[in-house]
């Protein structure tokens, strides 16, 4: 039976803190190793594997670096808007799991002064994110191109004497939403790539309210497969040295491969994590990973018990 609109806050709730507390326990059993062999190397950071949460599962940053605990190489926290960064729980070895920040501000009257409250939650989070990303609201609206032009550059520039000033390499992503299935949003995508951007991510979003019943739209492989070739549009559209993240959709191994294959340098997920449970990202990494004779057992509370 789906669950409505109304009892997905609880959902989601439950699913965050089942996940917190698997991260500070000494789970799943029969795992010699928890990640990959080889590390990756992605915007001039190390990730132990390309598989990561996106933005929205932890808003505050309580489960934090600990996500590595449940076989992530990265987590973004947030959508974050305040002037103080957010308390990032764990890391250090062996997890070694990177944390970026999602910023974000309310819809306020000119691109500008958005841009302006942007360099501030920029500064503010500088050292405590190991990346930033940012989904500028004149890069959703229809915004005249001057106007974001002149607005990206300054956050281009901003970044880059932040990063001369600090000597601290923190990468920015600007994120782009797509329909599932539709390619009809990728103008603005040529335009960003010749900017030397760190990396793009592309957010696959059937929009709100996002229903237990949208998650199971995923299992079209029609849309999976429409999902990827748009993948390889982006790619072929971007130079080598800006990342391609993605996240919507993923939730097999099988899934998470064909991303990879399609372009993706890392993938995110999250609603896999809040209607399959806190194992999601062992299940989807399990091909990857070295076993016991155990198979990576099922999760203790389960979406369908709730």
């Amino acid at each position: 039976m789906d669950r409505s609109e109304n009892q997905l806050p609880d959902v989601r709730r439950r699913a965050f803190e089942n996940a917190c507390r698997q991260a500070l326990t000494d789970w799943p059993p029969g795992i010699t190793a928890r990640a990959p062999e080889r590390p990756v190397t992605c915007m001039g950071l190390s990730f132990s594997n390309r598989l990561g949460i996106a933005a929205g599962f932890d808003r505050t940053g309580r489960l934090g670096k600990n996500a590595g605990a449940l076989g992530f190489g990265s987590i973004e926290i947030g959508s974050w808007q305040r002037s103080v960064p957010p308390q990032i729980a764990g890391g250090g070895p062996p997890r070694m799991t990177l944390a970026g920040i999602r910023l974000a501000v309310p819809e306020t009257e000119t691109p500008e002064r958005e841009t302006d409250r942007l360099k501030g939650l920029i500064e503010a989070c500088w050292w405590s994110a190991d990346y930033l990303t940012l989904a500028p609201n004149w890069l959703k609206t229809a915004t005249a191109f001057p106007k974001l032009h002149a607005n990206l550059v300054a956050l281009i520039e901003f970044r880059r004497q932040l990063a001369q000033l600090t000597g601290k390499h923190c990468p920015i992503v600007f994120k782009l939403r797509l329909t599932p299935g539709s390619t009809d949003d990728l103008g603005l995508l040529p335009y960003l790539a010749s900017m030397g951007l760190d990396g793009i991510l592309i957010c696959f979003d059937f929009g709100k309210p996002f229903t237990e019943k949208s998650f199971r739209r995923w299992d079209c492989q029609k849309l999976q497969a429409s999902v990827c070739h748009t993948l390889e549009l982006c790619r072929k559209r971007m130079p080598a040295d800006t990342a391609l993240l993605t996240n919507g959709g993923v939730q097999s191994s099988r899934q998470y491969r064909d991303r990879l294959n399609a372009g993706a340098d890392l993938v995110q997920v999250h609603n896999a994590l809040v209607f399959k449970g806190a194992d999601a990202g062992y299940r989807i990494l399990q091909p990857y990973l070295r076993v016991t004779n155990r198979r990576i057992p099922a999760t203790p509370e389960k979406f369908s018990s709730w």
